[in-house]
């Protein structure tokens, strides 16, 4: 919407301070000099035209500058002829001249070259510019606006979240079934390392069912558990909360070796543990953030079909010898 200097009369300051407002309001300043310096102010000898090029570029309006190339090819009748008037316009063209501008030979090249000049403007340095009232955004328009926003930002979040958790449950195996994969009865050896009594470390192999270790671990395992950072050592390095359970469990089976004295099992051993159940869908990982509860981690927890199975291996039927029992809730 172009707001030309011809519609302000440069009469008096005021006039100038109205102009003043206007140019704050404009996205773009243009000037075209031509043959003539324009009507001067009184107070500053300047002509109106110099005083708006100058105000622009101190407010920091994108200015874009035209001049007619060669004055001589001007009709006299718009060129000065005043000698005061005429320096003061050359100086004003040198000036303008000084920044980024473009010169033409006649008028019929102004126009296409205005144009141009104000797209590429308006493509690289893009502002405000200006609407309808009726289109314009009021304060609820901005608030509603903001909201989606938030909206959006947080469903992106639950399908990051989401996506994390489908990808951490059981890893699709090439050629392999869950039916495939060792669990019930089959048997697991378990490796502990502890000190005999001649203090000289020792290890020994304890054949476990899976469902034995599912059994011993999984009640410790509702909610959630993590790898708890041993002290003196890296944050990575550590133990489960279910192991001095599984740890106690193993020392049943050979109280007779390794009497009171400390046990230790391979921390990798646990690592297969935890991977073969969650590839038996019976464990998953699972991760909440401070967003959630004010607190971040990431751990395993036991799956729905973990709970069942659990609860499947733990339960007591009156009456019914063990194995009956289980074929009975099976």
């Amino acid at each position: 919407m172009p707001s030309g200097m011809e519609l302000f009369p440069a009469s008096d300051l005021s006039q100038w301070e109205l102009i003043k407002t206007v140019i704050n309001e404009c996205d773009y300043y243009v000037v075209i000099v031509g043959g003539r310096y324009g009507s001067v102010h009184k107070s500053t000898g300047l002509s109106f035209t110099e005083m708006e090029y100058d105000y622009a570029t101190a407010q920091g309006v994108p200015v874009l500058g035209f001049i007619r190339k060669d004055l001589k090819k001007v009709a006299s009748e718009f060129v000065e002829t005043d000698p005061v008037a005429r320096a003061k316009l050359e100086a004003f063209r040198e000036k303008v001249m000084s920044r980024t501008c473009r010169q033409f030979d006649e008028p019929v090249e102004l126009g296409m070259m205005v144009m141009k000049s104000l797209m590429n403007e308006m493509r690289t340095n893009p502002r405000i510019g200006w609407v309808r009232a009726n289109q314009a955004r009021g304060k609820e328009d901005i608030e509603r606006e903001q909201a989606l926003m938030d909206e959006v930002t947080a469903k992106d979040k639950a399908i990051k979240k989401l996506e994390r958790q489908v990808r951490d449950r059981s890893v699709p195996l090439q050629g392999i079934d869950r039916g495939d994969l060792a669990q019930g009865s089959d048997v697991y050896r378990l490796t502990a390392t502890f000190q005999d009594r001649n203090k000289r470390l020792v290890s020994t192999e304890i054949p476990l069912s899976w469902d034995e270790i599912f059994s011993v671990i999984a009640p410790a395992m509702y909610g959630y558990i993590l790898r708890k950072g041993a002290p003196g050592y890296n944050k990575l390095v550590g133990s489960y909360s279910f192991e001095g359970g599984l740890i106690e469990y193993v020392r049943t089976r050979i109280v007779d070796q390794c009497g009171t004295r400390q046990i230790n099992i391979l921390p990798h051993q646990i690592d297969d543990i935890l991977i073969q159940f969650r590839q038996l869908g019976l464990m998953a990982m699972v991760e909440k953030t401070k967003e959630d509860d004010g607190e971040d981690f990431r751990g395993y927890s036991l799956t729905s079909a973990g709970e069942e199975y659990l609860t499947r291996l733990k339960v007591k039927v009156k009456g019914v010898p063990l194995e009956e029992a289980t074929e009975l809730i099976g």
